[in-house]
């Protein structure tokens, strides 16, 4: 009767600690949530609240651990605190993230995030007009690291977006007597709602 309740009391334990689908399972999930971006370098400037959304298919390698890719529409940028101006950049994103599951449907993840620049727009007073595309980069490279969790197929993921690469091919650049700083890189922070469909 002890070992009996032994081997249950280790079952529940296991089924607690590891992840929530089996290994060699294959999974989509469609995501869609809110993106907070902002510069890395700049006091002057407050997050640009934006969508984030795309499907993310993930590979369950063991009971703990999972290799995940994605392919997301992401609306970054910035906007100064005391003036009527948004900096709106829109990318295409790749992330590509290890998950590992320190207990059932609780993950930490963090890996690696390539992007291609959309569009890039700059909204002053109302009006919006494109940035000439000679000063952007239009390749991205940033690091996500973040958790998340599952319950009942239902994901809540939130991550920290560290660009690497810098937004602008130019560091600085000099316009009606003003001097712009343009050593800037993205930085933000996503929340997102999933749902995963097992496809294997």
């Amino acid at each position: 009767m002890k070992k009996l309740f032994l081997l249950v009391t280790i079952m529940m334990v296991s089924t607690c600690v590891f992840a929530q689908h089996a290994p060699g399972s294959l999974t989509l999930q469609p995501r869609i949530g809110f993106s907070a971006a902002d510069f890395n370098n700049t006091y002057d400037t407050k997050a640009r609240v934006g969508l984030v959304v795309g499907p993310e298919f993930e590979y369950t390698l063991s009971d703990r651990f999972s290799i995940a890719a994605g392919l997301n529409y992401s609306q970054q940028g910035t906007e100064l605190k005391d003036y009527d101006v948004t900096a709106k950049f829109d990318y295409l994103t790749i992330p590509v993230v290890a998950n590992v599951y320190l207990f059932k449907g609780f993950a930490l993840k963090a890996g690696i995030q390539p992007g291609i620049n959309l569009s890039a727009k700059a909204e002053i007073n109302g009006k919006e007009s494109d940035i000439n595309e000679d000063y952007m980069n239009s390749f991205e490279f940033a690091i996500p690291v973040g958790l998340s969790y599952e319950f009942r197929n239902f994901v809540i993921d939130a991550r920290y977006i560290f660009g690497v690469t810098k937004i602008f091919n130019e560091d600085k650049i000099n316009k009606d007597g003003f001097e712009f700083d343009l050593g800037s890189k993205n930085l933000g922070f996503q929340l997102t709602l999933g749902y995963k469909f097992t496809l294997i």
